[in-house]
């Protein structure tokens, strides 16, 4: 049985098009599935944490299809296969929402702006060459994700996983000014939507405020740093569409790769955001590499985190650290 999720506004409305292109196939192929489109977080929210429970019926309010309610008996004692037809947006909140990680299978279908997480992964552009492999010839691979616990302005602590990074600073900032950008929008109907990015990406370097900072890898330091641009734990190589901040990491390996870079003139902050994209950012003194199984940042002004790219809000302190067991199906 597939359960796939798709929210039909992503990117514009692609979602929808795309199910209509991959529905045929599985009906053809007599495939078992269900489809929960869903529009409402809190509602997909729920349906993920009823059906991953895996002791719960469930309820399909708000989906496109009329789907019957699985019984206890099609998941007792078997894995759960979620198939998420979305950016990485709305990965990540599926990802978020899943009970028991041990029975649940998950695979994606690239649909968004971004879709980091498929391109790290190497799963076919083509959405109905991506669902035809997953079908006929499945791979199975354990991968590593993240966790970030952090304080935020109030005092109030929360925590929130993430599949691809999670970062403070100048990449943070960028994707809270796109997640409202109306610019979006509309280059997401020319599949352009990744523009956005480097356009506030520019932008923001000549307007951001950088801050002071106390690092600690592992427990061990504090590693000071005097004006902080950024700071992202990687559990791949690619973020913010493409941008390869980790050139090595490995998704496997238990540990998260962290890119910090401290503040510098705008023209040579310039010309490491040109240089990145040639893996060549790290030939710069004010940039550094690092791998480790946590990283705690405190920093004295509050900056903007991001899980994934969704910016919840603006944080004190944050540890970021890698946590093993996400079964992809490809």
């Amino acid at each position: 049985m597939y359960y796939f999720i798709m929210n039909p506004t992503a990117s514009s409305g692609v979602g929808r098009k795309v199910w209509k292109q991959l529905k045929p196939i599985l009906k053809t192929r007599g495939v078992k599935y269900k489809l929960i489109a869903q529009t409402d977080k809190e509602e997909l929210i729920a349906i993920v944490k009823k059906l991953t429970g895996r002791n719960k019926k469930l309820s399909f309010g708000g989906t496109i299809e009329v789907v019957d309610a699985a019984s206890e008996e099609e998941i007792k004692d078997k894995d759960v296969h979620l198939v998420v037809l979305g950016g990485d947006g709305t990965l990540n909140l599926v990802f978020n929402s899943i009970v028991d990680l041990e029975h649940t299978k998950l695979s994606c279908i690239r649909i968004g702006s971004g879709n980091d997480f498929a391109r790290n992964v190497g799963i076919e552009k083509d959405p109905e060459k991506a669902l035809i492999k997953l079908l006929d010839n499945p791979e199975e691979i354990v991968l590593d994700y993240g966790e970030a616990d952090y304080v935020m302005v109030d005092g109030m602590r929360k925590s929130r996983k993430y599949v691809i990074s999670s970062g403070i600073g100048y990449d943070a900032d960028i994707c809270q000014e796109a997640s409202h950008s109306k610019i979006k929008k509309v280059l997401n109907v020319f599949h352009l939507g990744k523009l956005v990015y480097v356009t506030i990406g520019i932008k923001q370097i000549f307007s951001r405020s950088n801050t002071r900072a106390k690092i600690y890898l592992d427990g061990k330091g504090p590693l000071c740093v005097r004006n902080l641009f950024f700071a992202v734990g990687m559990v791949h190589e690619m973020e913010g569409g493409g941008v390869p901040f980790c050139p090595d990491a490995d998704p496997e390996d238990g540990k998260l790769d962290v890119c910090l870079a401290k503040g510098a003139p705008i023209p040579k902050l310039l010309t490491e955001v040109a240089m990145v994209y040639c893996r060549k950012h790290l030939l710069f003194s004010n940039v550094s590499m690092y791998r480790c199984r946590s990283i705690r940042i405190v920093v004295d002004n509050p900056q903007w985190i991001h899980t994934d790219g969704e910016t919840p809000c603006k944080v004190r302190q944050v540890i970021m650290s890698c946590r093993q067991g996400l079964r992809l199906v490809k």
